[in-house]
């Protein structure tokens, strides 16, 4: 037991130096690094205040006390405390040691060490030798034990393969890693969601979802933060765009460096950025500018085209989903037709100035579907239907919208709170596809409906918001056998044709009854504003007939003719 309350090391000493050349000594010797030692300490040597040594010395060093070297005996040990008077768990093992080896000790000066002292500021007796947890001396009388077996059972002592009694070593270097614990952390958060609310999710699935985001602005740095929060670790940007001035105070993912100098590549340091906030995450930026419908290529721009349609094409496939995240329309046209080729699941988010639209894009079952789709399906068919993209609305076909439109038109100006919400519904409306068991396939929530297979229910199609009055709609939509980007006339051109196709498509090439890839039965007298994908897909046709039919209607501007209908 102790018989004096535990003292500090520097009022135990005659001289603040003695501290200093303490730590020295330790430092230059391989004996605290045991854990355990002997020391002495002689008040009087100013040169030389302390020697050191392993136990096995104890003899040589401590002996009987040596009272008549002038030397005061210790017996030391590494101690993991931090507290001021309470000395570490190891104590127990050293008494321990003490009382069995060598019972004719009885009063014994023990030293905790705490190797944790610096050197900084601030004076100890004129000198600048400050602790911050400050190594302690106690003075304790070990008491005579009536039995004491030699298989004591030592707290942190276990025997090794050659049933020798040696110190339990763990290596907890890797547990202390930033990088794992913030791993750590992030798995956590979502574990706690599967124990305590959902414990159906498979968050493994989650996380192994390649996402790619074609546009790293506004709507591209909030989506990726919201699927990094879900712990997707593989997160691919495609943008052509720079950093700009406006961009870190609307886009989460820059800050005011990245604007400097004209500005860094978007794509590369919204990647950047990821790997800063998730070094785990993988993340790559790849700077593109996606070909476009009436956007014209030039024989000068013909290889690079080729090539970016390529590098497009390869990474669609290599990715499980394709968001859809850029300002115009006909930047979406391309990513929409690989990936309906490709068979991904496509998220398109769009905004206005106080609404926004979320959508997925319906999912070929099969290779082999992408057949001429016949007359639409009933609504109260059980027979299942393919959803519309994007375009599957339009009747015309995604064209130049931003050549003839001023700087400030071209910008998407929207409430600032617009985009997180949106991003936000749209990574939302990912994880309840990836957890419904039909995937991509999986129908449309039905109002009312209580029977959903999904872990989150069903995906809608669509979800249109809107701020003013807070309200949100779903909406569904059936593909059209029409559109310009998805219908399988579409699909089945790009698979016989490849590159020409699109050529086609990106210089707005205009047909006549001999151009090759027109749909059958367009006549001799096409209209010249009629484009390529209209005629391809029979949209022109279609106008065709609306204007055969305005034609026979006898319109009347009689007021009594209006009153009477």
């Amino acid at each position: 037991m102790a018989t004096e309350a535990p003292a500090p090391l520097s009022s135990f000493v005659s001289r603040s130096s003695d501290l200093e050349h303490l730590l020295t000594t330790c430092a230059g010797s391989s004996v605290c690094a045991q854990g355990a030692f002997v020391a002495r300490y002689y008040p009087s040597n100013a040169d030389n205040p302390w020697r050191i040594g392993p136990l096995s010395e104890w003899s040589e060093i401590y002996g009987s006390d040596k009272a008549e070297d002038g030397g005061i005996a210790m017996l030391g040990f590494v101690d993991p405390s931090s507290h001021s008077t309470r000395p570490g768990w190891p104590l127990r093992n050293m008494l321990t040691w003490l009382r069995h080896c060598h019972p004719e000790a009885t009063n014994v000066n023990i030293l905790c060490f705490r190797d944790t002292a610096l050197l900084a500021g601030g004076a100890v007796d004129g000198a600048t030798l400050v602790q911050q947890c400050e190594s302690i001396v106690l003075r304790v009388n070990v008491t005579s034990v009536a039995s004491l077996t030699s298989e004591c059972q030592v707290s942190g002592w276990e025997r090794n393969e050659k049933q020798k009694l040696v110190p339990r070593i763990v290596n907890l270097s890797s547990t202390m890693d930033p990088v794992r614990l913030a791993e750590s952390a992030l798995d956590l958060n979502l574990q706690l969601m599967r124990w305590r609310l959902a414990p159906s999710i498979d968050l493994a699935k989650i996380a192994g979802t390649r996402a790619l985001l074609v546009g790293a602005g506004t709507l591209g740095a909030y989506t990726a933060r919201v699927l990094l929060a879900w712990g997707m670790r593989k997160i691919t940007f495609v943008d052509n765009g720079r950093v700009s001035f406006s961009n870190p105070a609307r886009q989460p993912l820059y800050d005011f460096e990245d604007s400097l100098d004209g500005g860094k590549p978007k794509a590369e340091a919204a990647a950047s950025s990821m790997r800063k906030i998730f070094p785990n995450v993988d993340s790559q930026g790849i700077q593109m500018t996606i070909p476009m419908p009436g956007h014209s290529i030039s024989a000068s721009e013909m290889d690079s085209t080729r090539a970016t349609v390529a590098r497009l094409d390869e990474l669609v496939a290599s990715h499980d989903v394709i968001f859809l995240l850029t300002d115009s329309r006909e930047s979406r046209w391309l990513p929409t037709l690989l990936g309906t080729l490709h068979r991904k699941i496509v998220i398109c988010v769009a905004l206005g100035f106080d609404s926004y639209v979320a959508m997925r894009h319906g999912v070929y079952a099969h290779d082999d579907d992408f057949e001429p789709m016949a007359a639409p399906k009933a609504a109260d068919s059980n027979e299942a239907v393919r959803l519309g993209c994007y375009f599957c609305n339009d009747v015309v076909a995604p064209t130049d919208s931003l050549s003839d439109r001023t700087l400030d038109q071209q910008c998407t100006v929207t409430r600032p709170g617009l985009a997180p919400i949106a991003s936000g519904t749209a990574v939302e409306l990912l994880t309840t596809i990836l957890q419904h068991p039909q995937g991509g396939h999986a129908p449309p929530a039905v109002p009312g409906a209580n029977d959903s297979a999904g872990e989150f229910g069903d995906p809608e199609h669509q979800i249109r918001g809107y701020l003013i009055g807070f309200r949100q709609h779903a909406i569904v939509g059936q593909a059209s056998s029409l559109c310009t980007a998805c219908s399988p006339s579409v699909i089945n051109a790009y698979r016989q044709h490849g590159f020409d196709f699109l050529l086609r498509a990106f210089n707005n090439t205009l047909v006549s009854e001999d151009a090759p890839h027109c749909a059958a039965g367009d006549s001799a007298d096409v209209p010249a504003d009629y484009s390529y994908l209209e005629t391809l897909t029979g949209l022109a046709a279609l106008h065709r007939q609306t204007d055969t039919m305005l034609e026979t209607i006898e319109w009347s501007e009689s007021d009594d003719d209006f009153e009477a209908i």
